[in-house]
């Protein structure tokens, strides 16, 4: 390289040595490129069909369940279950938290309605926990990206 800065020297040798030139100038530094961000905005989430069939069913159930027996449990399980399943069927971005705290409280119940003799209502209130579960697994975020300088 004729007029370059560095220059690459063999020696009798072998050896290989890297001269300098210092009266050639450094290259200019490249320029700096714009900071830019990527923004990423949850615009709703999708559950999928399974789970959507299975909380309806839930509800159903949960309907059956207050008809016939009119329990304070019963009437909490209708609010949950229908709560579930507006936020299921609508994907608003709020309906994880909702679930997962209807899953926590179903979870929760189990043992004290094990203590008090109502093996029924907590098998119910396990797979309710094991469906809301399935639906903070299984959900999938519906998402748009927009880069910003």
């Amino acid at each position: 390289m004729e007029g370059g800065r560095h220059l690459v020297v063999e020696e009798p040798d072998g050896s290989i040595a890297i001269a300098f030139n210092q009266e050639v100038p450094p290259p200019e530094p490249p320029p700096e490129l714009p900071v830019t961000q990527t923004t990423i905005h949850i615009n709703s989430l999708a559950f999928c069909e399974k789970g959507k069939v299975m909380t309806c069913i839930f509800l159903y159930i949960t309907m059956f369940l207050l008809t016939w027996f009119f329990r304070f449990i019963d009437i909490v399980n209708m609010c949950f279950m229908f709560t579930t399943l507006i936020m299921v069927v609508t994907g608003w971005t709020i309906a994880t938290y909702q679930i997962a705290v209807h899953g926590i409280l179903s979870f929760m119940a189990i043992i004290p309605l094990l203590v008090i003799d109502m093996w029924g209502t907590a098998i119910y209130q396990l797979s309710v926990a094991v469906l809301c579960l399935y639906l903070n697994y299984s959900v999938k975020y519906v998402t748009s990206s927009q880069l910003e300088p």
